[in-house]
């Protein structure tokens, strides 16, 4: 199925910026956001490092805590009301210095947690603890097909735990394939879909498989392709479902699902690299907000949206509390939360 969501932002929907109690406020209601500065603050210690950011975040759906990979700090751990923030101590060096591009959380059987950091620049994925502590390594699928059997580069740029495997996104390769792992043996299974696409009308095949994510209410794998400016969405066995186009050129790299709304974070937007936004996309594939961080709440920094995340905040008794959304940008990097108006 080829669906397309909008072909012009502003035949869609009317964008508002108002303010209120003396903060802007950006988005179409029902989903309308505020900046909020302060738990947009990171630990002092890793500021000189966030300019250099080009990973994003993972949310433990259990927990509510929030874990970010960053070149030359490690990993960062958020508390679930995003209120305290502390470096894991790592020690490890490949850790420490791993380009990370992304972060996932997964559960091994017997309850324990780790995180799959893919290091598009080392080629490879590391599975560590929640501590930060390396468990295991995942080089390159060398016997899984000719083109890495030939050489071709490994280049992994996002992860998503489904299945009990892992899927991992060679979206910075020449091959841009999904790969399957078993992470806890460090090893690859035979089985891998895409390929890289030479149009945006090839359906199962990408131009950039920049990120991949869980639908959680259909089980399906939701892959970014950013240079086609669209998401597309396979079974776990790689079958090819459904393809959604975004607006045309707004590169999408991340995306991330919360009771059926879709948070779409764009590299760039209709008026090019110095506008880039955040989309809210319905489960019937209406675009039905848009947050620009730059334009709406002055980030200067915001000129590529890199990462996104829905940021759920549960109370007592693991009750919906608060939903914020989470982006960070590109050259440079720089990180933002942004409350979800009630």
């Amino acid at each position: 199925m080829n669906k397309t969501i909008i072909s012009s932002i502003g035949a869609a929907l009317v964008c508002v910026v108002a303010t209120v109690n003396g903060a802007d406020l950006a988005g179409s209601a029902p989903f309308q956001f505020r900046y909020d500065e302060a738990l947009s603050k990171l630990p002092d210690q890793v500021a000189p490092k966030v300019p250099g950011a080009h990973g994003g975040f993972a949310v433990d759906n259990k927990t509510g805590e929030v874990f970010f990979g960053l070149k030359g700090a490690g990993i960062i751990w958020m508390s679930n009301d995003l209120k305290e923030k502390k470096v894991l101590p790592v020690t490890e060096p490949m850790i420490l210095e791993g380009n990370f591009h992304n972060t996932t959380v997964l559960y091994r059987g017997d309850g324990e947690r780790f995180l799959a950091l893919p290091d598009n620049e080392k080629h490879r994925v590391y599975i560590v603890s929640d501590e930060g502590k390396l468990a295991s390594v995942l080089n390159s699928p060398m016997d899984l097909n000719d083109y890495y059997g030939g050489g071709g580069a490994f280049n992994p740029t996002d992860t998503e735990y489904a299945d009990g495997k892992l899927y991992v996104a060679d979206g910075y390769s020449a091959g841009n394939f999904i790969s399957i792992a078993d992470p806890w043996s460090a090893s690859w299974t035979d089985t891998y879909f895409g390929g890289k696409a030479s149009g945006a009308r090839e359906y199962g095949l990408f131009g950039t498989a920049h990120g991949i994510t869980l639908e959680p209410r259909t089980k399906r794998l939701a892959i970014a392709d950013r240079a086609n400016s669209r998401v597309q969405d396979f079974d776990f066995h790689g079958t090819f479902l459904e393809n959604v186009n975004l607006p045309a050129g707004s590169l999408p790299c991340d995306i991330d699902f919360f009771q059926g709304n879709v948070l779409v974070g764009c590299l760039r937007g209709p008026s090019g690299y110095q506008s880039a936004p955040c989309y809210v996309v319905d489960k019937d594939g209406n675009l039905i907000s848009e947050v620009n961080p730059k334009k709406d709440f002055g980030l200067e920094l915001f000129t590529h949206i890199h990462n996104a995340a829905w940021k759920p905040v549960y109370g007592q008794e693991g009750k919906f509390d608060k939903l914020y959304a989470l982006a960070t940008s590109w050259i440079p990097g720089c990180f933002a939360v942004m409350d979800l108006l009630k």
